[in-house]
């Protein structure tokens, strides 16, 4: 009996100390009030929901930005994107097109190169939108096999509401009235000052004024009426497999391309990194038939029991393997939902703001769920603040890779925190860019349970309304005379500042300028992958399935040529 136990006790010693599988599963513009396990009882969501049963949810979780690309460049990395060249410095805030020069540099250590030296196999199924060719077309520096990851499939920028099919229709009615009428304004402006200067206007004038004023104006319009020619794009590795991506449909086969890698990674007796990075909840929102009208939310609803059911098929595929139980897996979203598209934009509860808004919780402030048998108590709840960045030392602690030294990490241990052994975040202050702006820093006093927020600028709403035109601009947010002071514990919506003149007041006020000013110093110089000339489009560099762009492009991933849309 004794032998019986000792044998027991040592398989189970041994199975813990097996490199734990990592699951990574991020969604795409997601509110932070989407979920059922936070407040939503509008829309089902059990398989999301059932990785806060099983571990620990975190009601405070953050991203390092309120949009796309460097939200995902923090997470990879572990570093604000301030520090990486990910920050954006204009209007362009994201790596609209995937034919340009921007993305995340080659010195960056993403979690699969971490995981890599450890001997995990990596794959990366889904949006990517952290860049392609760096320096002539097909270099592919930037690609996620350049990054780390062993396998990709998916998309190599980021799905846009161009590609509807209510997008479409509407495009194909309107004419480009628009460009005409510029056109024409311009070229009537031009002439009329020709005529009041020189009397004159001959047809050479008149002609080179009609070509240097309409052919850059038609030239921006084109590209833009035009996205889903120039920027939807599928990729398997290096090989483009499908022009436009047809998105009703994808989540089934995101999900079965994620399930085939993980099935040869586990016949194989390697451990994995598998991150299913959905294209849901980002517009445009389409679904399978078998989710379509399914919901009372609509396209959202559809798209949010299509998300959910997704999940529940990677959990699936984990049981099936045998491999749960040694497999961590974290659940998150890149940024809050995006208010201002309205019913397709999410849902962020309580919270001021949202995607693109810059500091306010609205647009930084995440479902963050992790499970880990064994390791993290089931039901778990922390209302401590946490970061995504953090997914990087727990993860290089978990396979027992060292970060590299020669570099700030941002991301912290909080594995103690996760396992309930401490009840403060090591986060004492969470710095909250708006593009390269520091724009609002979160403060954790080492004592206490109260979490502060300072809050600096605050975007520039529309009149009267608590949303932007599109997106806000972090160019034209309104900076505060005196900065406000948020008690998050208590006012999460961030309603009602402290009064400047208390004592509590000047004491945070104190800690946190103090933070900032160490924080600006640790910062090195870096080049910027959001200056114009990366960021434009080479269009010479398109791809093209089967003929020479833009002409006979269009291609279907034989892969899944007949699956069901």
């Amino acid at each position: 009996m004794y032998l019986t136990v000792a044998i027991l006790a040592l398989l189970a010693s041994s199975a813990h100390a097996r490199k734990p599988n990592i699951l990574i599963l991020l969604a795409d513009d997601m509110g932070y009030g989407d979920l059922g396990c936070y407040g939503n009882t509008s829309v089902r969501t059990p398989n999301i929901d059932s990785i806060a049963r099983d571990g620990v949810k975190m009601t405070q979780h953050l991203t390092a930005a309120s949009t796309c690309t460097p939200s995902r460049s923090a997470l990879l990395t572990g570093r604000y994107p301030v520090r990486t060249g990910m920050a954006p410095k204009g209007i362009m805030r994201v790596n609209l097109w995937p034919y340009s020069t921007s993305g995340l540099p080659e010195s960056e250590v993403t979690v699969a190169e971490i995981t890599r030296q450890a001997g995990y196999r990596n794959a990366l199924i889904g949006k990517w939108h952290l860049g392609l060719h760096r320096d002539r077309m097909g270099d592919h520096a930037h690609h996620p096999l350049n990054q780390g990851f062993d396998h990709f499939y998916g998309l190599i920028g980021t799905n846009l509401d161009d590609y509807g099919h209510e997008f479409k229709v509407v495009t194909l009615m309107r004419p480009y009235w628009y460009g005409q009428l510029f056109s024409v304004w311009a070229v009537t402006v031009t002439a009329l000052v020709c005529l009041l200067k020189f009397r004159y206007v001959g047809p050479v004038t008149f002609l080179l004024a009609f070509t240097f004023w309409t052919l850059p104006v038609y030239a921006i319009y084109f590209l833009f009426d035009n996205m889903e020619l120039f920027t939807s794009f599928l990729f398997r590795n290096h090989l483009l497999v499908e022009h436009p991506i047809r998105l009703a449909g994808l989540s089934q086969r995101l999900v079965n391309e994620g399930l085939e890698f993980m099935r040869n990674a586990t016949d194989n007796d390697l451990p994995f990194l598998l991150v299913m990075s959905w294209v849901h909840m980002h517009v445009a929102i389409e679904t399978s038939m078998e989710f379509h009208g399914k919901s009372c939310l609509g396209r959202y609803g559809d798209g949010l029991q299509e998300l959910d059911w997704s999940v529940g098929e990677m959990l699936r595929g984990l049981r099936d393997a045998g491999v749960e139980e040694n497999t961590l897996v974290y659940f998150t979203s890149d940024n809050g939902g995006h208010r201002e598209i309205g019913a397709d934009g999410g849902y962020n509860g309580r919270l001021k703001g949202g995607k693109g808004h810059g500091a306010p919780d609205g647009g930084i402030r995440v479902p963050g769920l992790m499970k880990w048998p064994g390791v993290l108590r089931t039901g778990a709840v922390t209302d401590e603040p946490t970061s995504q960045m953090d997914i990087i030392p727990i993860i290089a602690d978990a396979v027992g890779v060292p970060l590299p030294v020669d570099r700030k990490y941002d991301g912290r241990g909080i594995l103690p925190l996760l396992k309930e052994k401490v009840a403060i975040s090591p986060h004492e202050f969470l710095f909250h860019y708006c593009g390269d702006k520091l724009h609002a820093v979160r403060y954790r006093p080492r004592t206490g349970h109260t979490t502060w927020k300072y809050v600096t600028h605050t975007p520039s709403l529309l009149p009267g309304r608590t949303t932007c035109r599109f997106m806000c601009s972090c160019n034209n947010a309104v900076p505060l005379a005196t900065p406000d002071v948020y008690d998050m514990t208590s006012d999460p919506g961030e309603t009602t500042p402290i009064e400047p003149e208390s004592k509590m007041y000047r004491e945070i006020s104190a800690a946190v300028e103090s933070a900032i000013r160490e924080h600006v110093t640790s910062l090195d110089p870096v080049e910027s992958q959001f200056r114009w000339d990366r960021l434009v489009p080479r269009v010479t560099w398109q791809p093209c399935c089967n003929g020479i762009f833009p002409f006979n492009c269009d291609c279907v991933d034989k892969k899944f040529e007949n699956a069901k849309s």
